[in-house]
């Protein structure tokens, strides 16, 4: 009977495995979205990057002395017009070999490699007109490479999880802690002027805006309270801690909406399944007796 018995009932650290793998298949699969998302933008702003226009290399290479050297050759054939069409092509195709249901996993583990590689290349190839979304991204794809490197070690794979859950948390939290101590969003000024600038402006947005301080300043402060406090849903009890996620999966969809933010989305809410799995790791479960 005992041998029965242990046959039958899955042994704690299986089950704890199987279900770190099942959060990290959630994170991957929105983070080649989103992958995907930030290429075809790169692909449709192509242009941007022509010989003489504003994100050129031959401008761009200048930055480190390192880049015109012998590096330069290869970096030259990388990051130049044409080179920029290839990675973000392979960018697309390495996303969907993520998101395809049916492909072996040692070609994930690759195509996972590459779009973590290509992110950091990306950034280093420009670093105007990036955000904190890409850096997010990039910083999630890493460790879901290093979580396939790790193999079998639970342990490390659930490591990495946990780096998700704090860098996205510590996103949050800075963003509302740099917006607290500035007076343009204390004062609700920097939401109405936002809507005026040429990137993220909407002419409709901003006239209805103008005219309104109170509720511009209202909105500043939802923003600021909203980022400050999200950390908050590693701790909190599960109810509040599912609300949490829920106005960050709005307030990034908003943001879509109004300001063209698209990247965002994916961005963070990748790394929404291992904020839940690790603030399950934190006994959230056993304090409201679930």
């Amino acid at each position: 009977m005992p041998d029965v018995a242990k046959a039958v009932v899955p042994r704690s650290g299986s089950t704890d495995a199987a279900e770190i793998d099942a959060v990290l298949r959630r994170v991957e699969r929105l983070a080649a979205v989103g992958a995907g998302v930030s290429s075809m933008e790169a692909l449709t702003a192509i242009r941007d990057f022509d010989r003489g226009s504003l994100l050129n290399w031959q401008v761009a290479r200048t930055r480190f002395p390192w880049m015109v050297g012998r590096a330069g050759r290869v970096l030259d054939v990388v990051f130049d017009k044409e080179g920029l069409r290839v990675l973000h092509g392979l960018r697309l195709l390495s996303a969907g070999t993520v998101l395809a249901g049916r492909k072996p996993r040692r070609s994930k583990r690759a195509a996972k490699a590459y779009l973590a590689g290509s992110s950091h290349a990306m950034r280093l190839r420009s670093p105007y007109g990036s955000d904190g979304s890409e850096v997010l991204l990039s910083l999630t794809l890493t460790a879901l490479t290093l979580a396939d490197l790790a193999g079998s070690d639970t342990r490390a794979r659930k490591a990495c999880l946990w780096f998700i859950a704090a860098q996205s948390c510590l996103s949050y939290g800075i963003a509302g802690s740099a917006k607290a101590i500035s007076p343009v969003w204390r004062d609700g000024s920097a939401i109405r002027d936002i809507f005026r600038t040429r990137i993220f402006g909407q002419d409709d947005l901003f006239r209805f805006l103008r005219d309104k301080p109170r509720l511009n300043r209202a909105i500043g402060w939802a923003t600021i309270g909203g980022e400050a406090l999200f950390p908050l849903v590693l701790l909190a009890p599960k109810p509040l801690a599912r609300a949490l996620l829920a106005v960050g999966l709005c307030f990034h969809t908003g943001n879509a909406v109004a300001m063209g933010l698209n990247r965002f989305v994916w961005a963070f809410v990748s790394t929404y399944p291992a904020i839940e799995y690790c603030a399950r790791g934190l006994g959230r479960q056993e304090r409201t007796g679930s």
